[in-house]
């Protein structure tokens, strides 16, 4: 495990937010600043370092305020991605593909876990940054999936969770300040 207090994110595709990653909409927005928010927080608490798999949706989105933590904000925090395998993106849409090569392209430390696709690359991935991480910040509703999977991981292995859908959204729209729950 790394000597530096370090940070993973997990959360869901584009497609299974409830509402569209799209800036502008009200409950993007509003998500977006809980999620810099809680990324701030975790870097005035110590926490250096910030793993992303750089999968489209949170991942990327995650990965993205970190290198405007650090350059707009002039945060002391490295963003690590773990890509699963060579190529990840070589079938994604254009805008998708052009945010992922920015974000590599601007990271500290970009490890490919493997040089192709095979079946459990993303669960190796996924474990890769559960194990190196002390804490993970998530968004998750209880949909089934690789987000579901990797928590309950971090739950078997005792790394505290902090999850973004337990925000009450209205709250946020209201500009009320929300507590985060760290659990086990």
């Amino acid at each position: 495990m790394s000597a530096l207090r370090s940070c993973c994110f997990t959360g869901y595709r584009p497609e299974k937010f409830p509402f569209p990653l799209k800036p502008g909409h009200p409950l993007y927005n509003a998500f977006e600043n809980k999620l810099t928010d809680a990324i701030f927080t975790l870097a005035s608490d110590g926490f250096v370092r910030f793993y992303s798999g750089v999968a489209q949706g949170f991942d990327l989105l995650a990965a993205e305020l970190v290198l405007l933590g650090r350059s707009s904000h002039r945060l002391p925090i490295q963003l690590y991605c773990a890509v699963p395998f060579r190529g990840q993106a070589d079938s994604w849409a254009p805008a998708w593909k052009k945010r992922y090569d920015a974000v590599l392209n601007q990271a500290d430390h970009v490890e490919f876990l493997s040089d192709g696709y095979f079946q459990g690359c993303y669960q190796r991935r996924n474990r890769f940054m559960v194990d190196n991480s002390q804490t993970v910040l998530t968004y998750f509703d209880g949909k089934p999936g690789g987000t579901a999977n990797t928590l309950a991981y971090a739950r078997r292995t005792g790394t505290p969770i902090i999850n973004l859908a337990d925000f009450d959204m209205d709250a946020c729209l209201e500009d009320i300040p929300v507590q985060f729950e760290i659990v086990l």
